[in-house]
């Protein structure tokens, strides 16, 4: 599984599931030091293309992904291949 990391403190509702926790099952089957930002940024937009809060997604050069949602979580993907 690649590198994830699920931040809540910002999490709207409060639940203890957020979108994050579940969208990090999208790269169950990756490898960080395989996995290109560009290619990351493509998964999470196929399987979460309407629960993206794309004002506050970054790409982090060298380092991966940030991606925030709609609920408030965010998930940081490594992603190193770059």
């Amino acid at each position: 599984m690649a590198r994830t990391q699920v931040d809540v403190s910002t999490v709207i509702f409060g639940s203890a599931t957020s979108i994050a926790h579940l969208a990090q099952f999208a790269f169950d089957r990756e490898d960080s030091r395989d996995m290109t930002v560009e290619y990351a940024m493509r998964l999470i937009q196929k399987d979460w293309p309407f629960e993206i809060d794309h004002s506050k997604t970054e790409i982090e050069c060298g380092v991966g992904i940030r991606v925030a949602f709609k609920d408030g979580s965010v998930l940081h993907v490594g992603a190193w291949a770059d």
